[in-house]
């Protein structure tokens, strides 16, 4: 008896142990996903504030830029959020869905020789969308609550069980 006890006493405890390394793991590996996201768009920030809007190829600079910005985007969308961040996902989620209809909006304010200002405006209104959802996730990662964000309680009984 004293046997199966020591032994499943090394059992729970590798199995602890394993899952904690899991979770850290998990944690280590979100975080460096957030790292290389938020070094990437800094980096396409300062490419897109370093274009000569007066410069022939500046269209195409900026459509290049938003492009590897939409590809961030779409890899923060994407990346295994640990369950103590849950409410990041949404918000990467609704960010990646402006950062299209930014790109979107931008191609075809250029898509002829014809400039559309209202597209300008529009795609600038999404851009400016998906970054205050970044500075969001920003926000909450660092522990803290976005300014003029609704906090909405719960007591967690808002489901309606299945009852056969």
């Amino acid at each position: 008896m004293k046997r199966f006890v020591a032994l499943f006493l090394i059992f729970t405890l590798s199995c602890c142990f394993l899952c904690g390394c899991r979770e850290d793991k998990e944690l280590t590996a979100f975080n460096e996903n957030m790292t290389s996201f938020y070094e990437n768009i800094t980096s396409i920030g300062s490419a897109m504030d370093a274009i000569d809007p007066s410069s022939e190829n500046a269209v195409d600079s900026m459509n290049s830029c938003l492009e590897n910005m939409l590809k961030e985007f779409q890899f923060l969308a994407s990346m295994e959020i640990p369950s103590q961040f849950a409410s990041v996902e949404d918000l990467a989620d609704d960010a990646l869905e402006y950062m299209q209809e930014a790109v979107r909006l931008y191609a075809e304010a250029y898509e002829e020789d014809y400039v559309s200002d209202p597209f300008i405006q529009a795609a600038g209104e999404n851009y400016e969308s998906a970054m205050k959802r970044i500075n969001y996730i920003a926000t909450l990662l660092q522990g803290e609550i976005p300014e003029g964000a609704r906090i909405i309680e719960s007591d967690g009984t808002e489901f309606e069980p299945y009852t056969e």
